[in-house]
């Protein structure tokens, strides 16, 4: 039994047998590494919550924010023209 292919060369039925091994080792492969990196990402977002959910912990604890108090005094430069700065 022949069977063709999309360039149009005939192709055995062994090329065919062996395809399917190959087929079905590449999906478990790529299973795995998308299990793997599926781990990562939640593990990493795990990290984050957590570490988040710490700072705010420790900003809550601190108590109530300070506030900063004085005085200050707004100076606004004149250009002033002095007659004596012309000569």
């Amino acid at each position: 039994m022949n069977i063709e292919n999309e360039s149009g060369r005939k192709q055995g039925w062994l090329a065919s047998l062996l395809l399917i091994p190959i087929l079905i080792a590449a999906a478990v492969v790529g299973f795995f590494v998308f299990i793997v990196i599926l781990g990562l990402v939640l593990f990493v977002a795990a990290v984050l919550i957590v570490r988040f959910w710490w700072l705010r912990r420790k900003l809550r604890r601190s108590g109530p924010s300070q506030v900063l108090e004085g005085e200050y005094v707004v100076v606004h430069k004149r250009a002033e023209r002095n007659e004596q700065s012309r000569y």
